[in-house]
């Protein structure tokens, strides 16, 4: 396995180092802990490397930190993962531009980062770099919250029944999690309404047979999802849930006091079930704890 993870020193980043041990990561993995440093447009780049270059002192210091910052990063990481093979870059340029590059051209199966982080030496911030991530990575991210634990794992996996979700449900699978682990599966079913004139054009029964027949789809798929986790080991429930799915897998995190959230990067269409896509960026910005987007390969 190869994670990135987007280092900057910050109480947030160090947060997503520590919500690694929990994460059900292999004992070993290639990883690249990267710190950026955003440069001015009107400081031109010659060269990368400290050659050949008109960097001023103030940001050949920048660099320098930078450098510092992600060697912290790395004995942080080293000191939870001993086995783990870790390697460390500054970059210059934006935080999402860089943490997308690297993925891409490593190329990393899954992005680490923090929700916040610091104003100006590699900056991980909500609402721009997390989203970022999340819409464009050509791999998995894992945007990690801080919170108190206390028994057992909790896992919220959301389904629609779309070959993303199915991957989620396999990522979790895959991974080695300690004994006592529970994971929920929650499917949730937004019913279709029809308009004042639709009701009058083809009255609303095909609107009920559509609703039973989309939760009945959403059930099974749930059903079937909860099943591949019984099989891996894990402790598994499954709901069919009524609501607007970005909405409610936030709150029933909330209320399950779950450790993270696993959903797929993109889900199907609205009239055949949740929008994976719409659900993971909600979730990202508001979910009360570690949000993991799985992007299937190649997608």
């Amino acid at each position: 396995m190869k994670v990135v993870v987007g280092y900057d020193g910050s109480n947030h980043a160090d947060t997503a180092i520590e919500d690694l041990r929990w994460a059900g990561l292999p004992e070993k993995a290639d990883t690249m802990v990267l710190s950026a440093v955003e440069w001015p447009t009107s400081q031109a780049l010659r060269s990368w490397g400290m050659v050949e270059t008109d960097f001023s002192p103030e940001w050949i210091e920048r660099i320098g930190s930078a450098q510092r910052v992600a060697g912290a990063g790395s004995d942080r990481i080293q000191k939870l993962f001993p086995q783990w093979k870790i390697e460390q870059e500054p970059s210059a340029g934006n935080p999402a531009d860089a943490i997308l590059e690297k993925a891409r051209t490593w190329p990393a199966d899954l992005i680490v980062v923090g929700t916040h982080g610091r104003s100006t030496l590699g900056r991980v911030l909500l609402g721009s770099v997390s989203l970022r991530l999340i819409r464009e990575a050509t791999c998995s991210v894992r945007v990690a919250r801080s919170r108190k634990r206390e028994g057992p794992i909790r896992l919220l996996i959301g389904t629609d029944g779309s070959p993303e979700a199915d991957a989620a449900v396999r990522e979790v699978c895959r991974r080695s999690w300690p004994a006592g682990t529970e994971t929920r599966i929650i499917a949730v079913h937004e019913a279709l309404v029809p308009l004042n004139a639709e009701r009058i054009a083809i009255g609303e029964r095909i609107y009920d047979t559509v609703n039973v027949d989309d939760h009945l789809r959403l059930n099974n798929a749930a059903n079937e999802a909860a099943e591949k986790l019984r099989q891996a080991g894990l402790d598994a429930t499954a709901t069919t849930e009524e609501g607007e799915p970005k909405h409610l897998l936030v709150q029933l995190a909330r209320d399950w006091n779950a450790d993270a959230i696993f959903v797929g990067a993109r889900g199907l269409g609205r009239v055949e079930g949740v929008l994976l896509g719409s659900v993971s960026a909600t979730a990202v910005a508001h979910a009360p704890c570690t949000v993991e987007v799985v992007r299937q390969s190649g997608c």
